[in-house]
């Protein structure tokens, strides 16, 4: 049985995390570390788009963590039958901060 895509959602959070990111890595590790990033970020995504992943509880509410690489992890959550992106977090940061961040109103 094939599984349906789900399409993913960028919400302005993620999107500004992302550009974060992305102004961090470029003057520190250059465009190369950018670059490798990417190319992780977009087969992560795609394994959204396929419906081949299996989703991991974020702490104690209804969000979902995944793994993007040692440093930076995606936070989201399935509506209905698309994916929101949430926030892109530093796994490295304080969890509590992380938490806070992605629990803040």
């Amino acid at each position: 049985m094939q599984k349906r895509k789900m399409p993913i959602y960028w919400t302005n959070k993620a999107k500004t995390d992302l550009e974060i990111l992305e102004d961090f890595l470029i003057p520190n590790w250059g465009f190369d570390v950018l670059e490798d990033f990417y190319v992780v970020l977009e087969k992560k995504i795609s394994l959204f788009e396929s419906g081949n992943l299996v989703h991991q509880k974020y702490e104690d509410i209804n969000f979902y963590k995944l793994l993007i690489t040692k440093h930076n992890s995606i936070i989201y959550e399935i509506s209905g039958t698309q994916i929101n992106l949430l926030n892109m977090i530093n796994n490295f940061r304080n969890p509590n901060f992380n938490y806070n961040l992605i629990t803040e109103k």
